[in-house]
C-alpha cells in the first residue's frame, strides 16, 4: 500500500477514506512514476514498445531492450529505509497503525521470535520487563492497539514517560515524535475548546470503539513538566465529544502550579 492506503493525505479527521484496492492503488501510483499512460494501466497491460528493458533504459540509462532481458539477480533499483527513529516520530505524529506493528514486528525478530501478532506482543512484554515496568501492568496482543485484547494501566504509561524524560536510555528521543496540542500531527485539530493546552501539551490519543485514551507530557505554568494518561472505557458519547472532555484534563494541568 501507499500512505497507509488513505485516498486523502490533508484529511485529518478519522476514520479515514481508504483505498478499496490498496495493493491497485500502489501498482498504479508505481506505474504513474514510471510514466505508463493512464489508459495502459486501466487495460491492465503495458503499451505496445515499452517492455521491460526500454523501462530501463529511460530510468537509469541501463541497456537498450536489444540487448534483452537482465541476466537473473540483476539490481534494478533499490529503496533505502528511514532510520529508525524517523519511522517512530512518523507512527506517533500521525497515529499510523500499520506502521506500529510493523515496528513491532522489528523488535520480535529482534528478540528471535516469529514475526506475527504473538511474537511482537510477547517480544514487547519483554522490553517492558527490561526497561524496570512492572509487566503485570500490560497485557499486549498486538503492536497496534487495536486489539480490543489489549490492556494498560495509567501507571505504566506514565512510568515509562517518566523514564524516558529521566535520560539515560534512547527513550527520550521519542519525545520529539509526540504531537503537539493545537499545533502537529494528531493533535493539530485538538484542545480547541481547552486552548489553554495549545503548544503545551504533547501527547498520543488512542480510541477504539467505546474506547478514548489520551498520554504524554504537559508543561504546567510554573514551567514543570507532569506526565498523564487519561484512559476511559465503555465511553457512552461519540469519539469527538469523548476527546474534548479528555483534553480538559491536560489543559487544566496546564494553568496550574501543580506539585
Amino acid at each position: 500500500m501507499i500512505n497507509g492506503a488513505r485516498t486523502g493525505l490533508k484529511d485529518r479527521k478519522t476514520p479515514f477514506e481508504r483505498y478499496n484496492d490498496p495493493e491497485r492503488a500502489a501498482g498504479d501510483a508505481f506505474a504513474k512514476l514510471l510514466g505508463v499512460p493512464a489508459s495502459a494501466v486501466a487495460k491492465g497491460k503495458a503499451p505496445a514498445g515499452t517492455g521491460g528493458g526500454q523501462v530501463a533504459a529511460s530510468a537509469s540509462a541501463a541497456p537498450s531492450a536489444a540487448a534483452g532481458p537482465p541476466a537473473p539477480g540483476t539490481e534494478l533499483g533499490a529503496v533505502r529505509s528511514a532510520p529508525l527513529l524517523r519511522q517512530v516520530e512518523q507512527m506517533l505524529i500521525e497515529s499510523d497503525n500499520t506502521l506500529a506493528e510493523t515496528l513491532a514486528r522489528q523488535v520480535a525478530l529482534a528478540k528471535g521470535k516469529p514475526a506475527s501478532f504473538a511474537g511482537a506482543a510477547e517480544a514487547l512484554e519483554e522490553v517492558v520487563a527490561e526497561l524496570g515496568l512492572d509487566p503485570a501492568q500490560s497485557t499486549l496482543h498486538d503492536g497496534s492497539g487495536m486489539s480490543a485484547g489489549n490492556k494498560l494501566t495509567p501507571r505504566i504509561l506514565t512510568s515509562l514517560l517518566v523514564k524516558a524524560y529521566g535520560g539515560g536510555t534512547v527513550l527520550g528521543d521519542f519525545f520529539n515524535g509526540l504531537p503537539v496540542g493545537g499545533w502537529s500531527g494528531t493533535m493539530t485539530e485538538r484542545f480547541g475548546k481547552s486552548t489553554t493546552g495549545f503548544g503545551v501539551v504533547r501527547a498520543k490519543s488512542g480510541t477504539l470503539n467505546g474506547v478514548n485514551s489520551l498520554s504524554g507530557v504537559v508543561e504546567t505554568a510554573d514551567g514543570r513538566l507532569l506526565a498523564f494518561a487519561v484512559l476511559a472505557d465503555k465511553v457512552p458519547i461519540g469519539m469527538y465529544p469523548a476527546q474534548e472532555l479528555l483534553d480538559k484534563i491536560p489543559a487544566a494541568m496546564a494553568t496550574c502550579g501543580c506539585h
